[in-house]
């Protein structure tokens, strides 16, 4: 396999007996952006969970360049849909992956003024995160995820509850931090948003990978019954 190739999600999920992911068995590129669109419950948070390593597949393995998913943890930054705002300052939120990772101060202080510079968050680094507007809140998220340098970024819808003005600023900042070579797994409902920013489209019906090809495609001619009726609905 290609090196710049993350292989196969395990073949299924299970819990408490209960099939809830699989089987699925894909490639991904390591490069550009892949959207993941799917109903409400079809799998979509749980796939993103195991391709981060958080969980481990019942069977089966995912691989990011021929690695463990949960060892290479370090290597990706993740954003939650429900928002997570640890009671600290901004620049405290965002330092926090850099000390984990055992970074100095100096080198944690000159990455925090480009992510606050980056997210637009420079007046407001010393003020509690919690104050943040919803949509500031994700761009902090967002810088948060990229802080110690991660090759992907996984996201799980979010921009579900922002405005259309936060979602502008935090999409921009994604197709800014794109251009760089990082790589997007990203989660969303909204067809708009997919077709601007999509490469590739892994669509998840039932808990199965009901297709995965070129955004292109998969929006001009979705190939199974429940995407042509997902894309017509959305």
């Amino acid at each position: 396999r290609d090196v710049e190739r993350s292989r196969g999600l395990g073949d299924v999920y299970k819990r408490q007996g209960k099939t809830l992911l699989g089987p699925v068995n894909l490639d991904i590129s390591l490069k550009s952006i892949t959207c993941i669109m799917g109903y409400n419950g079809a799998g979509k948070s749980l796939f993103l969970e195991l391709c981060h390593g958080m969980l481990e597949p019942t069977k089966g393995h995912v691989q990011w360049n021929r690695k463990s998913a949960l060892k290479t943890r370090q290597d990706r930054g993740f954003i939650f849909q429900h928002r997570i705002v640890l009671r600290r300052s901004v620049r405290q939120n965002i330092a926090l992956p850099m000390q984990a990772a055992g970074w100095s101060r100096s080198q944690i202080d000159t990455r925090l003024i480009e992510l606050l510079d980056m997210a637009r968050l420079t007046p407001k680094a010393d003020e509690p995160a919690a104050v943040l507007s919803g949509g500031e809140v994700q761009r902090m998220a967002l810088v948060r995820a990229l802080a110690t340098r991660p090759d992907v970024v996984i996201m799980d819808e979010p921009t579900s509850s922002l405005d259309p003005g936060a979602t502008t600023k935090f999409e921009n900042l994604i197709e800014s931090v794109a251009k760089t070579g990082v790589k997007f797994l990203w989660a969303t409902h909204n067809i708009t948003q997919a077709q601007r920013f999509a490469s590739d489209v892994i669509f998840i019906n039932d808990g199965t990978v009901a297709e995965h090809g070129s955004a292109e495609d998969f929006f001009a001619a979705p190939a199974s019954q429940m995407a042509q009726q997902y894309v017509k609905g959305h």
